[in-house]
């Protein structure tokens, strides 16, 4: 049925009297400027889209189909020239945007100044749980003005290909503004006194100046939000990340404006004001066309992160513990698998504003991995039949998908992750289930070193199946 429908997906778009031309648009953050050591995690204000794409979409009050973005981070010198930096010099941990509507961003806004929980979902590290994302705007109605997309998107950002195949898009209605969120993290200093070519501040480390209250469940005076909490499967292997009392490092030590070096150290002062602060921007530039009737919309999917086992994110971030001494090289793993549903649906609790049935049908159209340094593998599934839906891997030449880099030039940092291979499907060969269909995640961390606040995700989207497409 599904190649049947990207036939006549094929037949419309020969049909139209002018093909597409391929066409962009680029924006730029606002700076972010950092001190050594220093983290960057917040949302920046709403900016508005370039002035052609307001004009053609949103005053005429029109849809765009985005099919895909690139994203750089860069110095601008003076003179205009921009600069590409690496990923030793400035970690990015993750980036979430939003674009859309300006009154269903202001929506979003006002709902954030009166509800501080979800203002806190909707920044830094907090954004990564989409569900909840997915869970405001599903409350909006059928389809909201505006779209999220990125979250645990991160290091691997240069050799992450985000394309969508079609006719499958990210459709956005009346575009207007965009709003990003960085996690980024200033590592611009010679490596000393590590093992290792890549800095230890990317994991996040919790300083000597992190106030932990495990009594009280608080980090510096404030709940972790959303809690430090791991599926009953996931915590049940005893793993650290999964309970304040042995939370050493991660994330949520790594909020907005705090140092993960030791300040009383290495600083004259707590916000080390001895030291310049370096001036970096992000830059992204998105492919867009015209939406057409023949175009399918794009949504966030519930699968997957491999510490829950229901609908979403869980607790996102886990530890890589150390394996025993002696053990042999080849066994010096740590793996870890999960099910989840492949799609929201309603009667769940992190989506009850949902009214899709479990039963009703989505196209599984992109599926992003996303690891972070010392990740060897991760395999998607089908937890049915057991087939492999995407699968990536280190390998000494980098062509397994899981990229690692050796030389000093940007994209190539010796020792870093520096690409994930995504995987996309057409509309004839899109992978079709229902949306309570549970698909499973294996993911495998080299353990010959501890590692704090890594991942093992899969950034998917699906594409609801209308009915007409069901009867194709």
């Amino acid at each position: 049925m599904s190649r049947m429908w990207g036939t006549l997906w094929l037949a419309a778009v020969l049909a139209r009297a002018e093909p597409d031309v391929p066409q962009s648009f680029t924006v730029y953050s606002a700076p972010i400027r950092l001190r050594y050591g220093e983290v960057y995690n917040t949302q920046q204000d709403p900016m508005v889209l370039p002035q052609h794409i307001v004009d053609k979409y949103f005053d005429q009050g029109k849809a765009m189909a985005l099919s895909g973005f690139d994203v750089e981070m860069i110095r601008k010198e003076k003179n205009g020239v921009e600069s590409k930096v690496k990923l030793s010099d400035h970690y990015l941990h993750h980036y979430i945007l939003a674009m859309g509507d300006n009154s269903t961003m202001q929506k979003i806004f006002q709902q954030a100044a009166k509800d501080k929980m979800f203002a806190r979902m909707l920044t830094g590290c907090h954004a990564m749980t989409r569900s909840h994302v997915h869970s405001f705007l599903t409350s909006l109605g059928d389809d909201p003005d505006i779209v999220y997309f990125g979250s645990a998107s991160g290091a691997e950002y240069r050799h992450n290909l985000q394309r969508y195949q079609a006719p499958f898009r990210r459709i956005i209605s009346k575009p207007h503004l965009w709003a990003p969120i960085f996690h980024v993290i200033n590592t611009n200093r010679p490596l000393k006194n590590t093992s290792v070519p890549y800095s230890p501040l990317l994991e996040c480390p919790c300083t000597p100046q992190r106030k932990i209250d495990v009594k009280h469940g608080k980090i510096d005076g404030e709940d972790p939000d959303p809690p430090i909490q791991c599926s009953k499967e996931f915590a049940a292997t005893g793993n650290p990340s999964c309970n304040l009392a042995t939370y050493v490092g991660g994330w949520r030590c790594c909020e907005h404006g705090v140092f993960v070096i030791d300040t009383d150290k290495e600083c004259s002062d707590p916000q080390c004001s001895e030291e310049p602060k370096d001036e970096i921007f992000m830059k992204y530039t998105f492919y867009y066309e015209d939406h057409y009737p023949e175009t399918r919309k794009m949504e966030m999917a519930a699968c997957c992160d491999v510490t829950s086992t229901t609908q979403g994110v869980e607790n996102i971030e886990y530890d890589v513990p150390v394996c025993p001494s002696g053990t042999p090289p080849e066994k010096c793993l740590h793996t870890v698998e999960t099910v989840q549903p492949v799609g929201y649906y309603h009667r769940h609790p992190k989506s009850p504003h949902d009214k899709h049935r479990a039963d009703e049908l989505v196209d599984l159209v992109f599926a992003a991995p996303h690891l972070h340094v010392a990740g060897l593998s991760i395999e998607l599934f089908d937890d049915i039949t057991n087939k492999t839906l995407c699968s990536v891997f280190a390998s000494s030449d980098n062509k397994g998908g899981v990229m690692y880099g050796n030389g000093t030039e940007p994209g190539n940092e010796n020792g870093y992750l520096v690409g994930l291979r995504p995987c996309s499907w057409a509309g004839g060969e899109a992978p079709r289930f229902q949306r309570n269909h549970p698909l499973r995640t294996r993911a495998v961390y080299n353990a010959s070193r501890a590692h704090t606040g890594v991942m093992s995700l899969w950034l998917m989207d699906v594409s609801p199946v209308s009915d007409a497409e069901v009867l194709v």
